[in-house]
């Protein structure tokens, strides 16, 4: 022990640039795998911070036009026993246009509700606004308000813009069976014309769908007619005193209170599981993210310490000829490596700290309640634990494997062959010596490891190329509706049955490929309830992607989404019994299906889909409502979604959730796996420089031979340009399949079509990128090269 403990001590005041330098590329890559994994953890409780910081109402008791008639009295819903603290607010009735002059509807994707305070409170008590850009509306402005970022979105207008907004007037509303929501407001005449300026952007928590709201003020509501202003909903957002305990007993109260009026209840806590999905995924593609890191982390901090262990192997020959035993050599390794594990450890937890700010991503980044720097300590302990540990245990593993295998066998193993030398001597000698230096591990007596340094590129190339790779994938699957199930342009909301004559108008129209209709339904399938879609084709063919078996054709047949099916424990080709109440009927599973979410089915991955003639034995009173709508290649898209809005609503059709919400955080993976890359440069560049020392003698024999500073660096500067072919050549592939890899795991698990991309234009563009990098990397290794004077160093020798 005490020669180990001398050595180190000699090799400290030496090399302790080199193993600090070590240890700082450690700590990064070790900061940014736990900065992901306290990100995932921050994500994924964002909402209930957002719930407890916004004081989330625990109810909302509507009454209005919507559920016909507001003869409900609110006051008295807010004096109810259980209530500490209530907040009246309506949603009105108005008509607006977007930048671009598409109408905006209170319903559907891209639709706005204008809600406005009603009582007069200058704050909201209840569901306070999170800002995220720009500032709060002030309350006694009537030409201020506040949207949220769907709303941002749906308008094209941001913080500064005005919109304008034709009001509806309560007797309008009431009276006149003529307005249209699609008027120009400026020029509707249904109410006041008002303009109000967006003076901030806010959070919201609700499963919008697309839909977005506008916070308007109190001043703005008694200005422009208070309650002569009409109202699509009015309602009353209260606090409990127990929370959702008392929501039992403010039920019974409010049902005493209204007695036969009309009006509704609604938890907003019954839609958070929802936005807690969407936000899961979020949360899931960093965990998965940071665990793809933490494995080219380790394979990167370990290929150095093997390196820099395999230097020192001719010194390990003088020290077991000077009596010391293999267990020294062991134990010297141990030192050498807490010599680089400790400020390893020190800068991830720092570097952690520091990149907290990126994180939370998506949905979360916007409901997060304290942005900013964040501290997870138990993460960042974990983190900083395995980081010491991980290499310490690299570092022990090399000084063993190096202590068995002798000097004589490293040198062995290093020689190049002979080939490649004879090939080498007809280039042009500058060339010709950069890449025997970066493919052979001997020169003379001295042993230089290139395969760390060659690792190193394959890694520098491959994180690029994962993060290529995962990244377009990513927006083909935002892109691509398919791959969430959705094989067609326009669904309406299912109501009533739809007439003869509407059904014959819609499948005359040449400008739909296909049309299907049917409804949505719940039922038990083989013991468990299961959302449905049934539809019966009646021009073309809309039918939902297989991953296995087939779309169902006949009665009799069902497919199933991958989580059903999974959750049933049955197999494409089983027969199940799907019941509902008194009626059972037996069907067979042909095929495992990507279905997207629906009325009845709010999550990717699960649920059914059959035909409606199925359906309609299990439930005969079900109506033929719904329509699924294909528009034809070539045909006037605009134009055919315009005549649709004529006879149906506008389309329910909507992304999921799961997939809009992430993507807002589509450079997620190229920022982090940039960060990796970046770390795995500066390791080749470090590389490089320790090969540079290591060949100081080779160096000063050129030199002495005649070679220029110019060749010298042209020297080195080849060097690292075969590296980094070396690195394309395996990381390129090596780093396409890892990106697949991963993407198939991320959308097996979100329950979408599993389509990996591998984008041409960036892979290709990564050859140039590469070997450009790699030529400025060679560039400090260069001039000091150049540098060398031949007579210290061969004097030295």
């Amino acid at each position: 022990m005490n020669a180990a403990r001398l050595r180190f001590r000699a090799e400290l005041r030496r090399r302790w640039r080199t193993w600090l330098a070590l240890g700082a590329l450690a700590g990064l890559a070790g900061g940014v795998v736990v900065a992901l994994a306290a990100g995932a953890r921050r994500t994924a409780s964002a909402l209930d911070r957002y719930a407890v910081a916004v004081n989330y109402a625990d109810a909302y008791v509507v009454k209005g036009f919507a559920f016909g008639g507001d003869a409900l009295d609110l006051d008295r819903v807010a004096r109810a026993p259980q209530v500490v603290t209530s907040q009246q607010s309506a949603e009105l009735a108005a008509v607006s246009r977007s930048r671009s002059g598409q109408a905006i509807y209170p319903a559907g994707p891209d639709s706005i509700l204008y809600r406005v305070p009603t009582d007069g409170r200058r704050a909201n008590a209840i569901d306070r606004p999170q800002v995220i850009a720009g500032r709060l509306p002030d309350p006694a402005r009537a030409d201020e308000a506040l949207a949220d970022a769907n709303a941002r979105d749906s308008l094209g207008d941001g913080v500064g813009d005005t919109v304008e907004l034709g009001l509806i007037s309560r007797h309008t509303l009431d009276t006149r069976p003529d307005v249209h929501l699609t008027a120009d407001p400026r020029t509707a005449g249904y109410g006041p014309l008002a303009r109000v300026r967006i003076v901030g952007v806010g959070a919201t928590s609700q499963p919008t769908g697309g839909q977005g709201a506008v916070l308007l003020t109190p001043a703005f509501y008694r200005r422009h007619g208070g309650a002569a202003l009409g109202e699509f909903t009015h309602f009353v957002a209260v606090r409990l005193r127990h929370g959702q305990a008392d929501l039992p007993a403010f039920r019974l109260a409010v049902g005493h209170i209204a007695g036969r009026q009309p009006y509704a209840l609604f938890e907003p806590a019954d839609a958070l599981p929802r936005v807690q999905r969407s936000i899961d995924v979020e949360a899931a593609a960093l965990r998965l993210l940071a665990a793809f890191g933490a494995a080219a982390a380790l394979l990167m901090i370990a290929q150095a310490l093997w390196r820099q262990t395999a230097l020192s192997i001719g010194d390990q020959a003088i020290m077991r000829a000077l009596g010391m035993t293999r267990g020294q050599l062991v134990t010297l390794a141990g030192f050498r490596a807490l010599a680089v594990a400790l400020p390893a450890a020190a800068l991830t937890a720092g570097a952690a700290v520091a990149l907290s700010p990126l994180l939370p991503v998506g949905r979360a980044r916007d409901l997060e309640p304290e942005p900013g720097l964040a501290v997870d300590g138990a993460v960042i302990a974990v983190g900083t634990a395995a980081v010491l540990v991980a290499v310490v245990a690299v570092g022990l593993l090399a000084g063993w494997r190096w202590a068995r295998s002798g000097v004589a066998t490293a040198h062995a193993s290093a020689r190049g062959p002979g080939s490649l030398r004879r090939e080498l001597a007809r280039w042009p000698p500058a060339i010709a010596g950069g890449v025997r230096m970066a493919v052979v591990g001997r020169e003379g007596p001295v042993v230089v490891p290139v395969r760390g340094t060659i690792a190193a590129a394959v890694l520098a190339v491959g994180v690029a190329a994962v993060a290529a790779t995962f990244a377009a994938s990513l927006d083909h699957l935002l892109r691509t509706p398919r791959l969430y199930g959705q094989t067609w342009d326009f669904e309406n909301g299912p109501g009533a049955e739809a007439p003869a004559a509407v059904v014959r108008r819609v499948v005359r129209d040449p400008a739909f490929a296909a049309v299907a209709i049917g409804n949505d339904a719940s039922v038990e399938i083989a013991g468990r309830q299961v959302a449905v879609r049934a539809l019966d084709d009646v021009k073309g063919t809309i039918a939902s992607p297989v991953v296995e078996g087939r779309a169902p054709r006949r009665p009799g047949e069902v497919a199933l989404a991958p989580k059903t099916l999974d959750a049933l424990g049955v197999h494409v080709g089983d027969v199940v019994r799907v019941r509902s109440g008194a009626r059972t009927v037996p069907v067979r599973v042909v095929g495992r299906a990507i279905l997207p979410p629906s009325g009845n089915r709010d999550r990717l991955g699960e649920g059914a889909a059959l035909s409606f003639v199925t359906l309609r034995r299990i439930q005969p009173g079900v109506p033929r409502a719904l329509f699924e709508i294909r528009i034809a290649e070539g045909a006037d898209r605009a134009a055919a979604l315009a005549r649709l809005t004529t006879i149906f609503d506008p389309s329910a059709a909507v992304r999921p959730s799961e997939v809009g919400d992430y993507g807002g955080v589509d450079a997620t993976p190229i920022i982090f796996t940039g960060l990796f890359a970046a770390i795995a440069l500066a390791a080749l560049t470090h590389s490089l420089v320790t090969s540079i020392r290591r060949r100081r003698r080779d160096l000063a024999i050129y030199k002495t031979l005649g070679f220029t500073r110019r060749q010298v660096m042209a020297m080195v500067v080849a060097q690292a340009i075969t590296v980094a072919a070396l690195g394309l050549l395996a990381g390129v592939p090596l780093g396409i399949a890892c990106g697949r890899f991963a993407w198939n795991l991320f959308a097996d698990w979100l329950g979408v079509l599993p389509e990996p991309l591998t984008p041409p234009v960036p892979i290709l563009l990564l050859v140039p990128a590469t070997v450009l990098v790699a030529a400025l990397v060679a560039a400090l290794p260069g001039r000091i090269a150049a540098r060398l004077r031949p007579a210290l160093v061969l004097r030295a020798e």
